[in-house]
């Protein structure tokens, strides 16, 4: 039985959105899925974000404004690399626990986190709003980037990312800050992605710093951060198609032929 339809007026082209693991992202609208996109996590998502494809596992939180462009890869996990081996053969039973060789009920391996021993997985990865990440990005779990970092195109990161710098490289590196130090300073206490795009509305954004006076004054006004109920998003679950094999629908026709002679 399918679920429910989402109003596309608050998740746009949600059909290009797979679920993995039984994920349920909590995505506060609007939201655009403009290409295949996979969560394999309860993810949460702000408002006016956008992805044109991408694999996220590991990631608890994207913020508002942010853009995801195709091939991204977050919440990569991560292997051991002090143990006797890289694969998760040690601590991972159903891996292999299929096979008679690596029996499950018969593992022999260790728990990550338990006993002393040393967690493999590390938390979820956690983007902050005005992210930009760039084509086929990697970024690694237990990551932290924050509000207006720009992650360019095939970066892996491995580190977190300072707000409103921009990284690229594998492994990522800083590549400089956006802009200097006092005007990212306004920018964070301002936090202008709390308002809406009628909200900013008329701001000259060409122009950070006069951008960010007049957003400052607005604000002073009193002006009263954009608010939306989240939306749940469970996986669509589509009627099974029994196909006839091929062999019996060649056979079937090969009768009609020869009734038909």
């Amino acid at each position: 039985m399918s679920a429910t339809p989402v109003d596309p007026r608050l998740v746009r082209d949600r059909k290009n959105l797979s679920h993995k693991r039984g994920s349920s992202p909590r995505v506060e609208p609007p939201v655009w899925f403009m290409a295949r996109t996979t969560m394999a996590a309860s993810t949460e998502v702000g408002a006016f974000s956008y992805f044109v494809g991408g694999n996220i596992d590991s990631c608890s939180r994207i913020g508002r404004y942010c853009s995801i462009a195709q091939g991204v890869r977050i919440g990569e996990p991560g292997h051991p690399v002090d143990w006797l081996s890289t694969s998760p053969f040690q601590y991972t039973p159903a891996r292999f626990g299929w096979s008679p060789a690596a029996d499950a009920e018969q593992f022999i391996g260790v728990r990550p986190g338990k006993d002393g021993v040393p967690q493999v997985y590390e938390r979820a990865v956690e983007i902050g709003n005005d992210v930009w990440i760039g084509a086929n990005a990697v970024v690694l779990r237990g990551i932290t980037i924050g509000d207006g970092a720009i992650i360019a195109a095939g970066a892996v990161v491995v580190r977190d990312v300072e707000p409103y710098s921009i990284v690229g490289g594998v492994p990522a590196r800083t590549i400089r800050q956006r802009f200097d130090d006092d005007l990212v300073a306004r920018l964070l206490e301002a936090q202008w992605w709390r308002f809406s795009p009628l909200q900013l509305s008329g701001l000259p954004f060409h122009d950070v710093a006069v951008a960010l006076a007049e957003l400052e004054l607005r604000i002073e006004a009193g002006m009263q951060p954009y608010e939306a109920e989240p939306v749940v998003l469970e996986s669509q679950k589509k009627p099974i198609s029994v196909r006839t094999p091929r062999w019996r629908s060649l056979a079937k026709r090969a009768r009609t032929h020869m009734h038909k002679r």
